[in-house]
């Protein structure tokens, strides 16, 4: 192994199967990754993120859960006390929930 690896396992760096690997791989990820967005697409992620934070001031605002109903992708808009009114009493009706009086990691990583 020697100086070519530096005492490093793998390829060595002067070979030129390496070089053209990671010139390739370095041209994909520049492409892939670095290639800026055209105008258009900058200006619809600028709205889309401006109207994703209205939407997140407004639920905390007025203390809301946005939530999907099922797999169909369909949403719900209700009050944070309502889900958890409907919660307790799920969980009370079914039996099948158990509160927890403390942290059962407790006991595990502070023994």
């Amino acid at each position: 192994m020697g100086d070519k690896h530096n005492g490093r396992p793998g390829i060595p760096k002067t070979i030129s199967m390496y070089k053209f690997y990671s010139e390739r791989l370095r041209t994909y990820l520049l492409h892939r990754y670095m290639t800026p967005l055209p105008l258009l697409d900058q200006l619809r992620a600028r709205r889309e993120l401006k109207l994703v934070k209205s939407i997140r001031r407004k639920l905390k605002k007025y203390k809301l859960v946005l939530r999907e109903t099922d797999k169909s992708g369909i949403f719900h808009i209700g009050r944070a006390r309502d889900y958890e009114q409907k919660s307790i009493e799920y969980r009370q009706k079914t039996g099948a929930y158990e509160e927890l009086t403390s942290n059962p990691f407790d006991e595990i990583f502070y023994k």
